[in-house]
């Protein structure tokens, strides 16, 4: 009986360290390296989200009332980003025409004209005058410079003046300016932009 129990015991120490020497060279495989952290974070937004405003701290509407031929009103409409990434950003200004006479010309007029040339910061992309009294011109302009996230652009325009008619009908009617934005990812240029927003 003794002899079969101190048998016993030799296998178990066998068994036991060969259950070491197996680890043991498991252990060599499972070795760790340096983790590489690679942060990255991915900006909020969505496609056709309201990603900012158009302002226009100079208008007052009563100014705007009972105007006469020649007179100028200030006006001075830019956009402030709402979003925390870099755009492109443009603005399109939709004027009422009408019948009026102009150096003894009669025919259809844009019944204001704002003074775009302002700020060379704005580029002209699309002009769509109107030839038929009682419908809008519409005049799309684009910034040059990427506006940062949260950031603004200049003043588009800073008044507008009707001019020395002549002649004219009565009218009551707005001056519409609205804004677009497209994110400068994908898009290198302000000329890339405009197309991808359908502006061109």
């Amino acid at each position: 009986m003794k002899i079969n129990l101190s048998r016993k015991v030799k296998a178990g120490i066998i068994v036991g360290a060969m259950a070491l020497s197996v680890l043991g060279a498991y252990s060599a495989f499972t070795a760790t390296t340096q983790t590489n952290v690679n942060t990255f974070n991915i900006v909020a937004g969505e496609d056709g989200q309201e990603a900012g405003e158009v302002t226009e701290p100079g208008w007052d509407e009563e100014k705007a009332k009972d105007l006469q031929p020649g007179e100028t009103v200030p006006k001075n409409p830019k956009v402030v980003s709402s979003v925390d990434y870099e755009s492109w950003v443009f603005m399109t200004v939709e004027i009422p025409t009408f019948h009026a006479t102009l150096n003894n010309v009669e025919g259809v007029y844009d019944t204001v004209v704002p003074n775009f040339n302002a700020d060379a910061k704005w580029t002209l992309i699309k002009s769509e005058k109107s030839s038929t009294a009682g419908t809008n011109s519409k005049y799309t302009y684009g910034y040059n410079e990427k506006v940062a996230g949260r950031g603004e652009t200049s003043f588009l325009f800073t008044q507008f003046t009707v001019p020395d008619f002549t002649k004219t009908e009565a009218i009551s009617d707005s001056i519409d300016v609205t804004g677009k934005m497209i994110q400068t990812e994908g898009n290198a240029t302000l000329a890339e932009a405009a197309a991808a927003l359908g502006l061109k």
